[in-house]
């Protein structure tokens, strides 16, 4: 006897957990699988040990075949993969995301936490800045709102004046402006520098470390959608517009998701792998088809009526629903490199900034060495190393270094994340320590304090690989089926590799998932049927009608309402 579902979830990732959880939420009935020891797929947050084990299984794959065709797409997914030394002690007190990502004080995903009651489960704190690596083991703080403009030294009054009418312009209802026109598709940069007079200094400032810009030649248009959102965000729960999540962030979330599925009756099952995925014909007066996944130690199949998958899953449903192989490939997103490092630190980083100029008239290219009174530890920050601005770096494309510490409960001291995008795709992947190794080094002299005699710590432990990112299409129906036969089966879209933006496209690309699969499954849940089994006579059938149902209200020991 089969145990039926409404949806089989494939996958534990960020996008598939919203969509499980909403569903759930909605009175479906959803069974959650994920073939890995842990939740988060390829956002998940991992212990230093697991990290490890992480990367030696996927490093291995390339040396022989394996037998589970997710891990084989894992291993074409990270390549690259190599780790300098080995996990410290009490590796459990780290917790490293495979998805560094910030949370915008407002948006989707916000909106999804607070709604869905994940909120509850977490931990934040606002990050602390957002710098410049400029030269010499110096950076740049860059303002964010228009009282960092007011209270910054850095600008001469006319910069200040041409500024604060570019953040006046991006904050309000630019669509259609003149301003704009023609514009949507130039380069981000460029438009700055012509449209409203900006210096190459804060121009640059605003591509890469407030629109978080890969390369200079990024569009317009959406670079300014994501300073929109930037200042829309700026003030709601601090000076920052950004969240960091506690104990790494994503996968940690993950689980509060998931947490929420099962409390309304979801199933969630890991580390089993799947075995295969066949379609059987639709029980009697039912038009669709029935689901059959057969899973590793598990004596009696699932069925479903919905399958929803995670993009490495799919060839599961290639193989095991459809006898034409040239219905095996991917679904056709274009994809890019981007080279990562994980750095654990024992000692903080801090930052030199540059001191002020002496006069509101003199560049900031000439501005002096900071003082020791301006040198301060950060705890949550993003670093960035605009195109050449580091000797030995990138000179087309931007990384961003992504630090969480003590504050944020992902380590004792500190993580350190660096991403940097790659240029083209090209036949072999290049060595992602060899091109991190300047950014690492940078980072690393941090951790010395100017004119205090400490000596520039190295890490305890690093991991360095490639990733083989797929990008979200311009389409506005990004939900593609795995197979163009298959009307209830959906493959999870990807979301966007931005810094600022990772967390929101989850949350926007689960909704799509959850009005797919509400419409696929004719509008509302049902009574679970077996083989031929009618629907109750008499059953309330519930219309749905939002994304998430009103949270209920809790009342607290002394009488007081919450939500």
């Amino acid at each position: 006897m089969a145990s039926h579902y409404d949806v089989i979830v494939i996958g534990t990732g960020l996008t598939e957990s919203i969509t499980a959880a909403a569903l759930s939420k909605a009175g479906f009935t959803v069974a959650h699988i994920d073939e890995n020891l842990y939740y988060g797929g390829d956002e998940a947050s991992l212990d230093l040990d697991d990290l490890d084990q992480w990367a030696k299984k996927r490093s291995a794959a390339s040396d022989k075949p394996l037998s589970s065709p997710y891990l084989q797409a894992q291993a074409e997914k990270f390549v690259s993969i190599s780790a300098v030394a080995s996990p410290p002690p009490h590796s459990r007190q780290y917790s490293v995301s495979l998805l560094p990502s910030l949370i915008p004080s407002t948006g989707p995903f916000i909106a999804s936490l607070i709604a869905s009651g994940v909120s509850r489960y977490g931990g934040y704190k606002l990050l602390e800045r957002v710098a410049i690596y400029h030269s010499a083991g110096l950076v740049k703080n860059v303002p964010g709102s228009k009282e960092d403009v007011f209270k910054s030294k850095d600008l001469s009054l006319v910069e200040k004046r041409r500024l604060m009418r570019f953040l006046l312009f991006a904050a309000g209802d630019f669509a259609g402006s003149k301003e704009l026109q023609g514009h949507e598709d130039a380069p981000f940069i460029d438009f700055l520098r012509t449209t409203f007079s900006l210096s190459m200094d804060v121009a640059t400032a605003i591509t890469y470390a407030l629109a978080f810009c890969s390369a200079a030649s990024d569009p317009t248009l959406p670079a300014l959608t994501r300073i929109h959102h930037y200042l829309r965000s700026s003030g709601r729960y601090g000076n920052s517009p950004f969240l960091v999540g506690h104990y790494g962030g994503a996968g940690e979330i993950v689980q509060g998701f998931c947490r929420v599925s099962a409390v309304v009756g979801g199933v969630c099952i890991l580390a089993r792998n799947i075995l295969s995925i066949k379609q059987s014909p639709p029980p009697e007066g039912h038009p669709q088809p029935t689901y059959v996944v057969e899973l590793e130690g598990f004596d009696e199949p699932l069925t479903s009526r919905l399958i929803i998958s995670a993009p490495d899953y799919t060839p599961f449903l290639s193989n095991g629903t459809s006898q034409d192989n040239t219905h095996s490939s991917p679904p056709p997103f274009s994809s890019r490199r981007v080279a990562r490092g994980v750095i654990v630190i024992d000692h903080p980083i801090y930052f030199p900034f540059l001191a002020p100029p002496s006069s509101d008239s003199d560049p900031i290219v000439g501005a002096s060495v900071s003082t020791e009174s301006m040198i301060t530890p950060v705890d949550t920050a993003v670093l960035v190393f605009p195109p050449s601005f580091l000797p030995d770096g990138s000179s087309t494309t931007a990384a961003h270094a992504f630090i969480t510490g003590a504050g944020s409960m992902s380590a004792p001291v500190g993580i350190v994340n660096i991403s940097l995008p790659l240029d083209g795709a090209g036949s072999s992947p290049p060595d992602a320590k060899a091109i991190l190794t300047p950014y690492v080094n940078a980072t690393m002299a941090l951790t010395k304090r100017p004119s205090s005699g400490d000596v520039v710590s190295d890490p305890i432990f690093t991991l360095f690989y490639i990733q083989n990112q797929l990008l979200p299409s311009n389409s506005e129906n990004e939900v593609t089926p795995p197979l163009p036969d298959l009307e209830t089966c959906f493959t999870t879209p990807p979301i966007s590799p931005t810094l600022s933006e990772c967390a929101d496209s989850a949350a926007m690309n689960a909704e799509k998932l959850f009005w797919k699969a509400v419409n696929a499954l004719k509008g509302h849940p049902t009574h679970t049927p077996g083989q031929g089994e009618e629907i109750p006579e008499g059953q309330d059938l519930v219309e749905i009608e939002s994304f998430w149902p009103p949270l209920e209200t809790i009342v607290d020991d002394e009488g007081d309402e919450s939500w």
